[in-house]
């Protein structure tokens, strides 16, 4: 999986999370707590998000370092196999 694709989805989960932002403008540099208002809950919400949505597994103690975006995705590409598929669907879970 390229790094455009993998950004392009983990932006489209982060805006999932973040819905009552109404279109969040979001770039790397988007800060979790200071642009999103995420807390370390709602941060270990996204992380469970990520998870689902792109199928794998993110040790707690790493979601608790993220500040930004860039941070975010810099974790989930240590966790996505290059050739992995993304999940669209919870269906694809089952």
């Amino acid at each position: 999986m390229t790094t455009p694709d993998l950004q392009e989805r983990l932006f489209e989960l982060v805006r999932k999370q973040v819905w009552y932002l109404r279109q969040p403008v979001l770039t790397l540099a988007t800060h979790l707590k200071a642009d999103l208002h995420l807390d370390l809950l709602e941060r270990v919400q996204l992380g469970i998000r990520l998870e689902y949505g792109l199928g794998i597994e993110i040790p707690d103690p790493e979601i608790g370092q993220w500040t930004t975006l860039a941070d975010v995705l810099a974790c989930v590409q240590r966790y996505v196999p290059a050739k992995a598929g993304l999940l669209t669907d919870v269906k694809q879970l089952i």
